[in-house]
């Protein structure tokens, strides 16, 4: 049963569970167009209003942008300060910037001010992006060339990787931390090839290849409900 929905060709990111009212930012999509052609791209924040009989989602903000989004995450980082009490959203562009924006400015229509960090040291358009569950400061981005980057946004100048690069080289389509152990990142790439990394090692504990199918934009490293075991979800194109 649809609910509510928005004409957009975006990529999406919902505000925390714990925002409250609650919020879905769109980012015109990279590497698409829409009925209209049109070559412009905006980061919209819409709101979520399950009371009204409107299916349309209300922009609440907008902001024009320079970019056009692979990929986008809304974290908690920030939410107990008086500056970003909505957290931040992140952004992974086709010019291989990595942005960071504080949505109350959005929403405000402090465009001006909106931008909180833009860093550029990805050489490729960056498709992947995730935001750890235990440290909301550390962020995984993904690029081409097999570029994986770990940023402590309290101090982003000086990104770090989680290994040498994999080889050959491709695009990192997916990033997932894992969601009982902290240290642990997973990749994949649409060579079909998905690595477990273990930040502490500094080094890759698992490799899965499976060149006969192509590693599709879902990732997930995932921890079951017993203590020692683990499990990696990817899910392909295909399936």
């Amino acid at each position: 049963m649809k609910v509510k929905e928005i004409a957009r060709t975006a990529n999406i990111a919902w505000s925390p569970a714990s925002h409250h009212p609650i919020y879905l930012a769109a980012g015109t999509a990279a590497q698409q167009l829409d009925a209209t052609f049109s070559t412009s791209a905006a980061l919209e924040i819409f709101a979520l209003d399950l009371t009204s009989d409107d299916r349309e989602m209300p922009v609440k903000g907008m902001l024009s942008s320079e970019h056009r989004f692979h990929k986008l995450v809304w974290g908690t980082y920030g939410m107990e300060t008086e500056e970003t009490p909505s957290g931040i959203l992140v952004g992974g562009t086709d010019s291989g910037s990595v942005v960071l924006w504080n949505p109350v400015k959005i929403l405000n229509g402090e465009t001006d001010d909106a931008v909180l960090i833009q860093n550029d040291k990805h050489t490729g358009a960056v498709q992947a992006l995730d935001l750890n569950p235990f440290q909301p400061n550390l962020l995984a981005s993904g690029a081409s060339d097999s570029e994986i980057y770990v940023w402590d946004l309290n101090s982003p100048d000086n990104p770090l990787t989680p290994g040498a690069k994999s080889l050959p080289p491709d695009n990192i389509s997916c990033l997932s931390w894992n969601r009982q152990v902290q240290h642990i990142l997973a990749s994949t790439s649409p060579c079909g090839r998905c690595v477990v990394w273990d930040l502490r090692k500094n080094e890759p504990i698992i490799k899965v290849s499976d060149q006969g199918s192509m590693f599709g934009p879902v990732a997930r490293t995932v921890a079951s409900q017993r203590p020692r075991a683990r499990h990696v979800y990817v899910v392909n194109r295909v399936n």
